[in-house]
């Protein structure tokens, strides 16, 4: 496959136009359109493509494995595995970044993802905040390196057992927070590329960028919504009884609609999660 470039890799501006994704019915409350052509959501092969870094679910031995892990190691050629020997491993939640030789891209940042559910995730704060300091650290190290664009594949969502969507909107949330957290370096970082390969990956994305990242016209129309409610509720905060006695506060309308369930992985091998046990499949695929 001919390596694609950073030009034909659609943000979400150009994916909510062409309505290949389309908007939640329920964002979240600090959902922003603010990101949204620094952000592309691709389901490729991400050895392919020809940007600044792109992020490998490696293993803790950085020594190759299967899955992504793998096809990245292959595509590199035997220097990635070089360099990798001479990082002494990496701990989960951490990464680390080497050249990309014979790949496209510039660089391979190497992150470890925990196995969802595990005794040392428990131990280290949880499967949770280890995902997200994967993807917060990869972009540290990204912006340090100089890279303006980078591509995550699906970390930790394959042997390692990590839900889809769960996995998603940990993901998405990590990547918005460190966009937030400084505007400086955030504008440096032309591209944040969310790569998956297969389809479960892919849905559980397109389910959860919308509700974190609303197209313009939609974060909008609620922000108009919101000042509405509250010009309302300052003119008259409260109804009036019979006897004219301001007591009665002015409620929101009851929810009809019962909050949807958390997108589940297709096919996700339980008798997998439960064979992995603390401290082992150093080796496996992620």
């Amino acid at each position: 496959m001919a390596p694609i470039p950073i030009s034909d890799i659609p943000t979400l501006t150009d994916l909510y136009s062409s309505q290949e994704i389309q908007p939640s019915n329920d964002t979240l409350p600090n959902a922003t359109s603010k990101y949204n052509t620094q952000i592309s959501l691709i389901r490729t092969d991400i050895t392919t493509l020809a940007i600044d870094a792109i992020v490998n679910a490696a293993n803790d031995s950085l020594l190759g494995g299967g899955g992504v892990d793998g096809a990245i190691h292959r595509a590199a050629g035997p220097n990635l595995l070089r360099d990798c020997r001479e990082l002494d491993g990496c701990d989960t939640g951490d990464a680390k970044i080497t050249d990309a030789y014979r790949l496209p891209c510039k660089k391979v940042i190497h992150a470890v993802g925990p196995i969802y559910g595990s005794a040392s995730a428990r131990r280290a704060g949880g499967h949770g905040k280890l995902l997200a300091s994967c993807y917060t650290r990869s972009l540290d190290l990204a912006a340090q390196g100089g890279c303006k664009s980078i591509a995550f594949s699906a970390l930790s969502t394959g042997v390692y057992g990590y839900p889809s969507g769960e996995a998603a909107e940990t993901a998405i949330a990590a990547v918005k927070g460190w966009l937030e957290e400084d505007e400086g370096r955030a504008g440096k970082m032309e591209r944040v590329v969310f790569c998956s390969f297969l389809e479960k990956d892919e849905r559980a994305y397109g389910r959860w960028i919308p509700k974190f990242f609303p197209p313009a016209s939609t974060e909008n129309a609620r922000e108009e919504g919101e000042a509405a409610q509250e010009k309302t509720s300052e003119a008259v905060p409260l109804s009036t009884t019979a006897e004219g006695n301001s007591e009665v506060p002015v409620l929101p309308d009851v929810p009809t609609k019962e909050p949807s369930e958390d997108l589940q992985p297709d096919g996700q091998p339980e008798a997998k999660k439960a064979k992995r046990d603390e401290g082992t499949g150093t080796n496996d695929k992620l």
